[in-house]
């Protein structure tokens, strides 16, 4: 398979399970959609799971910012308030897949490995604002793990009302995240 048609079936599979869901989406609803044989999608991805985990990875690609400490932490939230914006239905998408792992045997193992390597990115994040503190890197992982939590149910909420203020609620995370991270002579 070239890369061309790799990735033309698997635009075609986020743009028709963005579209019907993953439960109303089939393999040959998306071989439609590419232009290509249903055999085709069945020769390259064992099943629909697997090619659903490869959609999920094909747009959900982690973003590098090159900054550390609490610059990298100040543009990883503004990075965070543009992905909410723009990227809806891959956001739609990644909350229905959360939903579905948790009774799929193979979609869960799958939508576990992705949240444990974003929030495993959100605590390199924590460990730089910390370091760059000279304080105890101890804490990352459960900044980390809030992090992620409150983003996620900001994207929920966005998905739900959208009258919600992703960006108002993505700078009070920053806020309360930076302010909660304070050198000992901060807090004095």
């Amino acid at each position: 398979m070239t890369l061309d048609t790799h990735e033309k079936i698997l635009q075609a599979a986020f743009s028709v399970l963005s579209r019907q869901g993953y439960e109303n989406t089939s393999t040959k609803d998306i071989a439609e959609e590419a232009g290509v044989a249903q055999g085709l999608i069945h020769y390259y991805f064992k099943s629909k799971q697997q090619l659903v985990l490869a959609v999920l990875a094909f747009v959900c690609k982690k973003v590098e910012l090159g900054v550390e400490g609490e610059a990298g932490a100040l543009a990883a939230f503004e990075e965070t308030k543009t992905m909410l914006r723009t990227s809806r239905d891959t956001n739609s998408l990644l909350i229905q897949l959360i939903g579905v792992s948790l009774t799929d045997p193979v979609i869960g193992p799958g939508v576990l490995d992705f949240i444990r390597d974003q929030r495993a990115h959100v605590e390199d994040i924590a460990r730089q604002v910390l370091a760059e503190r000279e304080l105890d890197p101890t804490p990352a992982r459960g900044i980390a793990g809030v992090v992620w939590a409150a983003i996620l149910g900001i994207m929920i909420q966005s998905l739900v009302d959208p009258e919600f203020n992703t960006d108002e609620a993505v700078d009070a995370l920053a806020a309360m995240s930076l302010s909660a991270v304070f050198s000992p002579a901060q807090g004095a």
